[in-house]
């Protein structure tokens, strides 16, 4: 499945020739959506639809955005892990020279926030500057609007969901982090007027920096956005939390997380709360990296969408015995290489906080399978991965005797 996803949960590292043969099919031009969170950006638009990623892309160049004396290992995972949420902008690939990052995104068509409300006041200030006796009929009674009211508040609902999935995320591996300039011109609208925040790194991460400025931090975020409505004034009004593709068998089905896939139609059977009205379409590529981003439906108050793989399994390593010690290592190898490539690899498997290795030591194999059943006998887990290298033969395995 794999060869068909051009995301796979994390952004996708470019080389320099993959990059600029991308730049070649964009704008050389500074686009509307140009603003973001670092100074000295360039924004190039893909003039159409990019091959592979099925929809016009969005590149957004920036310094390098990490500071100190990080290894290579580290600025690759920083980049790579982005934050994944219906209301955030998706940041799909990168690439990086010694001195900029340049961020891939999918195209949003409405523009950003600060051009849709600026195009609403100056239609609302010719209406004002006309001759009265000029004036048409149809436009006397009321004043132009871009946006309804409805859309302005579902837009604000959205942008604070996205800052509360920054400050607050759901149990996973993802520390809580600041955005540091929430501002109109970095909140996007697509074609059916839903809002996404624009987010390249953060401005601090919890634990990063002191307490006192992280806090400071996030209280900034907050008071961009601190006359928001709530939750339940919106359902009273009854505004639509998510506004859907309209018409599907006239556009590209894509998932509303990554913008980029093909949603995957077995994930409407996942469980969701129970009075959600619009699942959220997602894609194997978002919902896989739930560890670090767990997927939350943009219609429930489920706290996230389990995933079906990795979340709520186990994983028990065994490695059997040999008379030679160098085969009985070869064993306790294979166990390891695998935990590390498959059963606990993020975009694989997902086993990360269950996972017990069982080997030849001085407590007995029979101990150590005990204390590692009862260990994983909870509510929480529901799926146990059994692996074993070694001898075996008629059903039995080689262990300690």
């Amino acid at each position: 499945m794999d060869e068909h996803l051009a995301f796979k949960g994390k952004a996708g590292k470019l080389d320099e020739r993959v990059f600029s043969k991308l730049k070649l099919l964009c704008r050389p031009v500074k686009a509307r959506q140009d603003n973001a969170q670092q100074g000295n950006e360039t924004t190039l638009v893909s003039k159409d639809d990019v091959p592979f990623y099925n929809t016009r892309l969005v590149l957004r160049t920036v310094e390098k955005p990490w500071t100190g004396d990080l290894s290579e290992e580290e600025i690759e995972n920083n980049l790579e892990q982005i934050i994944l949420h219906y209301a955030i902008v998706p940041q799909v690939a990168y690439y990086r020279n010694k001195q900029t990052v340049s961020f891939v995104a999918p195209y949003f068509g409405g523009g950003t926030l600060d051009e849709v409300i600026q195009k609403e006041r100056d239609k609302t200030a010719a209406v004002e500057t006309e001759i009265p006796s000029e004036r048409k009929p149809e436009i006397t009674l009321e004043r132009p609007q871009t946006l309804e009211w409805k859309d302005k508040l579902r837009i604000l609902y959205q942008i604070c969901r996205a800052i509360e999935y920054l400050h607050q995320p759901p149990k996973c591996e993802r520390k809580p982090v600041s955005h540091g300039n929430i501002c109109m011109q970095n909140v996007l609208l697509d074609e059916q007027k839903n809002a996404r925040l624009l987010f390249l790194t953060p401005k601090s991460v919890e634990g990063g920096v002191g307490e006192e400025q992280f806090q400071e931090d996030k209280n900034k975020d907050v008071h961009a956005f601190k006359e928001n409505a709530s939750e339940s004034d919106l359902r009273g009004e009854g505004i639509n939390w998510w506004t859907p593709l309209q018409d599907v068998g006239k556009t590209k089905e894509k998932c509303e997380i990554c913008c980029v896939n093909k949603p995957e139609k077995t994930f409407e059977k996942l469980t969701h709360d129970q009075f959600c009205g619009s699942k959220i379409q997602m894609c194997v590529g978002c919902l896989r990296n739930w560890q670090f981003n767990p997927v939350k439906c943009h219609t429930c108050d489920q706290d996230k969408i389990r995933s079906p793989v990795g979340d709520g399994w186990c994983a028990i390593m065994i490695a059997g015995t040999d008379e030679k010690q160098d085969i009985t290592k070869r064993f306790e190898d294979d166990i390891e290489k695998l935990k590390d490539r498959v059963i606990t690899k993020v975009t694989l498997m997902g086993v990360r906080n269950n996972v017990v290795t069982v080997k030849k030591s001085n407590t007995t194999y029979g101990e150590q399978l005990e204390k590692a059943f009862n260990n994983v006998d909870t509510p929480e887990i529901t799926t146990i991965v059994l692996v074993y290298s070694g001898h075996h033969w008629d059903g039995i395995f080689q262990l300690d005797t």
